[in-house]
């Protein structure tokens, strides 16, 4: 509805409401990409992606969480209140694609469920295990719920109170995604930044409500004399301006008393679309118009005029001495109620604010003025957030993978304690000689073909992966490995041999070493925790990562004799730990054996 009586479609201010919307995402990304990139040029770019999208769908939440009382305390800003929804839906789909690559990436490609894996690979009560996953994806179905029936369909169908209270969810989803922020990335990113910042957007919101709340509430809390025959007191006459009104809590709900052409009209407060404020509208070509999207009625009888059908309930309303008195029981909706008339000579104030309807044909050049600067001050803020963020990430290794590049490899495969290959051409994986070998996916190097070729010559197929210091795995292609001598061979012996360098107690994290060494980038810390697991889970061999002042160390982890302890760590990988144990070299390869007692958590 609008101020002609027409049906408000796309309008030209949605239209540039949306353009702007989508070049400030896109600003975003670009931005964040951009920073992140020329900073580490090394890192996976899904993973870039997924945060770009995080971070933004969760900056975007704060700006739409923040619209409200802002509307309240300055009515300047309801013009962003006017298309909300279409941030909300915004925010969502940020959400989505963040949802989306982070189940790709961490939990996509093992026997598990893709969704199931979701909700139990942080199943634990410490900081290191809490299920902070869960939360975020609790906090997308909510968001996704609220983007789903953000349409006036859903507005008429479910009456705008329940709309309104499923829609007040959305302060659900944001404990829950502060939640998932606090317990995943900030135990990752350790730049005080991202901790201020955090704090500053729940302190900022938290100030802008409670300012909110305080106006508000010295509204409802106003005290007024009463006539004899229960009329209660709204305000002297002349503190009403013209086609305005002055919002009264009378008898427990806010009741509008309008002033237009001579006389005085009271509705509810409450429009009938969005609960929108009709108190801060006006009275236009005879109508009552709500600020937030147009919808009109007309102030003798609260009724939409034809063909619209909503409704207000309508009070009684006197103007005695000047002032204005308003009988606190409401008619029934829609009910004329004869308007009260207002003597002759009383002056009207200048009209008190700022009206905005993003179906009016014009606007004050002021409110567009302050609008136009908002949008400068959103779109540097984008640009200076998304840069800052970007630029306070952790290094990132100079790790790859060289994907969809699967090569010819020869070599001596050898089977204990973790199968690797002795290659033949060593510079054909940037001069290492001894690499680890894994399947596809998040599966480790078939343990039955690895004792039936043990110390055989072989060729096989497979992609690099490298970890830009030396080390270096090959990802087998299916059914690629081929024996190329009929029984094993001793010339590479030498290099199968333990070379000895003593017991240690070392203290790091327990990462996959397949992702650690290249596939994903970064591949540690609490964000890579599920797919970590599901990755030793199906046997690719864990690695005991030490970060020293002169760069990492990873040792592969193995039980005393070498056995494999993938099953045996699962509960402890991404989490502090110290490990006690025997450390020998094989091949410039370094392997930590350890007993499952000697693994405890920090």
């Amino acid at each position: 509805m609008s101020v002609g009586y027409a049906a408000v479609s796309w309008n030209r201010f949605k239209k540039r409401h949306d353009l702007v919307l989508f070049g400030l995402v896109v600003a975003w990304i670009v931005v964040f990409l951009g920073v992140s990139l020329a900073l580490e040029p090394a890192a996976t770019p899904e993973i870039l992606m997924m945060r770009a999208t995080g971070a933004g769908g969760l900056v975007l939440l704060h700006v739409i969480l923040g619209i409200g009382p802002l509307a309240r305390v300055d009515r300047r800003f309801l013009p962003l209140l006017y298309n909300r929804r279409h941030l909300g839906v915004t925010m969502f789909l940020l959400g989505l694609v963040h949802a989306v690559l982070a189940i790709a990436t961490y939990h996509v490609g093992s026997d598990a469920n893709p969704i199931v894996s979701v909700f139990t690979t942080d199943a634990g009560a410490t900081l290191g295990s809490f299920p902070f996953q869960a939360f975020g994806f609790v906090a997308l179905l909510i968001l996704f719920a609220l983007a789903a029936t953000s349409h006036d369909f859903w507005l008429r169908n479910l009456t705008a109170p329940m709309w309104k209270a499923l829609h007040m969810g959305v302060y659900v989803a944001y404990a829950a995604l502060l939640i998932h922020v606090a317990f995943g990335v900030l135990q990752a990113e350790l730049h005080p930044g991202y901790v201020l910042l955090f704090v500053a957007g729940f302190t900022t919101l938290a100030i802008l409500h409670l300012r909110a709340a305080a106006q508000e509430r010295r509204v409802d809390a106003s005290r007024s004399e009463s006539l004899p025959d229960r009329f209660v007191e709204v305000c002297p006459i002349d503190a009403i301006a013209e086609d305005r009104a002055r919002i009264a809590c009378i008898g427990g709900e806010r009741v509008a008393v309008f002033r237009y052409d001579g006389k005085v009209s009271a509705v509810s407060n409450v429009c009938q679309h969005q609960n929108g404020p009709l108190g801060e509208g006006k009275v236009i070509d005879g109508c009552i118009t709500c600020p937030w999207h147009g919808y009109q009625y007309q102030p003798a009888t609260g009724a939409a005029p034809a063909p619209f059908t909503e409704k207000l309930p309508t009070f009684e309303v006197r103007v005695v001495g000047g002032k204005v008195f308003v009988d606190p029981t409401p008619k029934s909706p829609g009910t004329y109620v004869e308007p009260a008339r207002i003597e002759a000579g009383l002056p009207a104030p200048a009209d008190d604010g700022p009206f905005f309807v993003g179906a009016a044909p014009e606007r004050p050049a002021g409110e567009l003025a302050f609008v136009k600067r908002g949008v400068l001050v959103l779109a540097l803020s984008v640009g200076g957030l998304g840069a800052g963020l970007a630029a306070m990430q952790s290094t990132i290794r100079s790790a790859w993978f060289d994907y969809g590049n699967v090569s010819e490899y020869r070599g001596v495969l050898v089977g204990d304690p973790v199968p690797m290959l002795l290659l033949a051409k060593p510079e054909a994986t940037t001069g290492a000689r001894v690499v680890l070998l894994v399947n596809e996916w998040k599966y480790g190097f078939d343990p039955t073909t690895a004792r039936e070729l043990n110390l055989r010559e072989v060729s096989l197929r497979g992609t690099l992966i490298h970890d830009g210091q030396g080390q270096a795995m090959l990802e087998v292609a299916p059914d690629s490995v081929v024996a190329t001598a009929d029984r094993a061979v001793a010339r590479d012996a030498a290099l199968v041999v333990e070379e000895e360098l003593g017991e240690a107690t070392l203290r790091g994290e327990i990462v996959d070493s397949k992702c650690y060494l290249g596939v994903m980038n970064p591949g540690v810390l609490k964000p890579h925790r599920a797919c970590a697991i599901h990755c030793i889970r199906g046997g690719v061999p864990p690695i005991l990562l030490v970060r020293t002042d002169d760069g990492p160390e990873h040792y592969v982890l193995v039980g005393p004799e070498g056995e494999a302890l993938n099953d045996a760590v699962l509960d402890l990988v991404a989490l502090p730990v110290e490990v006690q144990g025997r450390v020998v070299s094989r091949g410039g390869l370094k392997f930590l054996h350890a007993a499952t007692g000697s693994i405890r958590s920090l």
